[in-house]
């Protein structure tokens, strides 16, 4: 199946969509807890999570992939839509306390170049929450064959991706325990799914979701020693 936000678009208006959202909208608001006047972005197709979190933010803006289509958004005037290239954001430097990245991450194909653009646009203690299939979660043939997922990923993928480019994971959850069929009897019961799941079932969940800081100072120092070792190279010369 092709890329396209029609296929978020009615994947999000099924029973399953409307779950799956239910639940991961908590989640956020619970990692992210508080979020009141913060600046958010939010990447990927956002549109069912930011509805409960719109109202609670200074500003938010939604930006949606120009690979994905187009898709106009609008919950009040405090939002700002904007179709864009993922590795060059239309953002200031330091200007975003919280970035959300949600069905954008597992299309990219330039991880790295990503991580340094939220890096750059995220404020000094900005933090960075990404949610992505699970490489061994029951939801991963459904990711790839109905939402058209380039990849899955697994926790040390993602925890490597984030220090290579100066962010430190400061939590890890999991989520999604019930399987993938649009069923209103399981569905119904999702939350149960939820709860009642153990330590060990956390490898089989159909997402991950990390939340990471921006680690401004180790940043810099690493970009000091590369002029220091520079200048002294001159000198040598």
């Amino acid at each position: 199946m092709k890329k396209n936000i029609d296929n978020f678009k009615m994947f999000y208006l099924s029973f399953l969509g409307k779950a799956v959202s239910n639940i991961l909208s908590q989640k956020i608001l619970n990692l992210w807890k508080p979020i009141n006047n913060s600046r958010i972005a939010a990447i990927g197709f956002c549109s069912p999570y930011l509805r409960s979190i719109n109202k609670k933010t200074q500003r938010t803006f939604f930006l949606v992939p120009s690979s994905h289509g187009l898709h106009h958004f609008d919950v009040n005037n405090k939002n700002l839509t904007v179709s864009v290239n993922e590795y060059i954001l239309p953002i200031d430097d330091l200007s975003l306390d919280r970035l959300l990245v949600i069905h954008s991450f597992e299309f990219l194909t330039d991880h790295n170049k990503f991580l340094r653009e939220a890096w750059r646009s995220l404020d000094k203690n900005g933090e960075i929450l990404i949610v992505v299939p699970n490489s061994f979660g029951l939801w991963r043939p459904y990711y790839k064959n109905n939402l058209s997922s380039l990849r899955t990923f697994s926790f040390s993928e993602l925890n490597s991706l984030l220090l290579n480019n100066f962010f430190t994971p400061i939590n890890f959850s999991n989520s999604l325990f019930f399987p993938p069929i649009n069923n209103q009897f399981i569905l119904d019961r999702a939350n149960i799914f939820e709860k009642a799941s153990k330590s060990f079932l956390k490898f089989f969940s159909g997402v991950i979701i990390v939340r990471a800081r921006k680690n401004y100072s180790t940043a810099i120092l690493k970009e000091k020693k590369i002029i220091k070792r520079k200048v002294m190279q001159k000198i040598r010369s």
